[in-house]
């Protein structure tokens, strides 16, 4: 490995600067976590996997036949780093069912994370294979999961911060497009009306994307925690749903297995998530997703029909979240019935008039 070239040159970012310097090793102080691994004379090479310049990088290392992921960070990452650890105390990070990656070496001074490399393909490429009810599953079975976990860690979200946030959105897609800033607008103030109701926060995800739930064959592990919080569970669930919509609406052939996931979720957790409050929480996860537009602008020809109907969708889905009106029940019409007796009683001696004809009709159709 070149300690040098194969890594970004960015200076927001302290542990990719040390590691350019000194490579990985080193850098990290990793001597500790691999001598508990017995990989302390392995050969180590690295895979940047992931860059946001400015903001953060993720790199795949091999330690001999072992796998870490190595997470560098512009803002500090204690937040995340004693989450892991809160969810290692409750029995997340072992071998086996629901977990999470294990937190095995941590700098703060250079923003760094090491943590253990979950194997398995991730939901959204389930869909994508045809096994769409086995990604709604794995979605459901952590959802479950999370409903019962003790973790109070993070800062509040919830439905309250989508709404203040949509501001931005709506502002992006107005820049984008006319037409796009009046249907977020339209939307956001749809939402807006039927906010919903969130009483118990529970541990959420923050970017609960399809991406982000991986198949270990014999439970879901998710990974990227950086944005977790405190909310409500149809927050993670709606941005689940949001992302596998979308790789439907992106592949026609793959709209069957996102209702399939679809379906699944629901099944799955009837007894741990409100549907209209998941319904919200889908729309204005569109529409966080369509704000993205001004990246897919320079990928995808179709950009404009295509967030156009993220809009479309969640607009159905706003019209979802609304509460069933009360139906008023109607009172029976006694007075028209006892009127429409009275004109029989008298018409019992002589022949109607056209006049009152007319009125028995109105009489019954009204008492009908």
């Amino acid at each position: 490995m070149n300690p040098t070239t194969d890594l970004p040159d960015d200076a927001a970012l302290p542990g990719i600067v040390a590691m350019r310097a000194l490579g990985v090793s080193r850098a990290l102080g990793l001597a500790r976590a691999l001598l508990a691994l017995g990989l302390e004379d392995a050969p180590v090479a690295m895979n940047l996997v992931g860059y946001s310049p400015g903001s953060r990088a993720t790199l795949e290392v091999r330690v001999g036949q072992r796998r870490l992921a190595v997470k560098a960070y512009a803002e500090d990452p204690t937040p995340e780093a004693v989450l892991y650890q809160a969810l290692a105390a409750a029995g997340l990070s072992g071998d086996s069912g629901v977990r999470v990656p294990p937190l095995l070496a941590w700098d703060r001074d250079l923003r760094v994370l090491v943590i253990g490399w979950l194997e398995g393909p991730p939901a959204y490429d389930l869909v994508k294979q045809g096994q769409g009810q086995r990604a709604g599953e794995l979605a459901a079975q952590w959802l479950r999961c999370a409903a019962s976990l003790p973790v109070r860690l993070g800062p509040p979200l919830g439905a309250a911060r989508m709404l203040n946030r949509a501001r931005e959105w709506v502002s992006l897609l107005r820049e984008a497009d006319r037409t796009l800033g009046d249907a977020a607008t339209r939307l956001a103030a749809s939402l807006a009306q039927v906010q919903p109701r969130e009483d118990t926060p529970r541990l959420v995800h923050g970017t609960f994307y399809a991406r982000h739930v991986l198949d270990l064959g014999d439970g879901p592990g998710v990974i990227d925690w950086q944005r977790f919080g405190q909310g409500p569970l149809e927050l993670d669930a709606g941005m689940f749903l949001a992302t596998v919509w979308r790789l439907g609406l992106d592949h026609e052939a793959l709209a069957g297995e996102a209702t399939c996931a679809l379906r699944a979720l629901l099944e799955g957790t009837r007894d741990v998530l409100d549907e209209r409050a998941l319904a919200w929480h889908q729309a204005a996860a569109l529409l966080r997703l369509a704000s993205k537009v001004y990246v897919v602008k320079r990928r995808k020809t179709d950009w404009l029909a295509r967030a156009h109907a993220q809009l479309a969708e969640a607009a159905r889905l706003a019209e979802e979240a609304r509460p069933a009106e009360s139906v008023k029940r109607a009172k029976p019409r006694v007075f028209k019935l006892r009127a429409l007796e009275l004109v029989l009683q008298a018409l019992s001696t002589r022949p109607a008039t056209p006049e009152e004809l007319d009125q028995i009709r109105k009489l019954l159709e009204e008492a009908d």
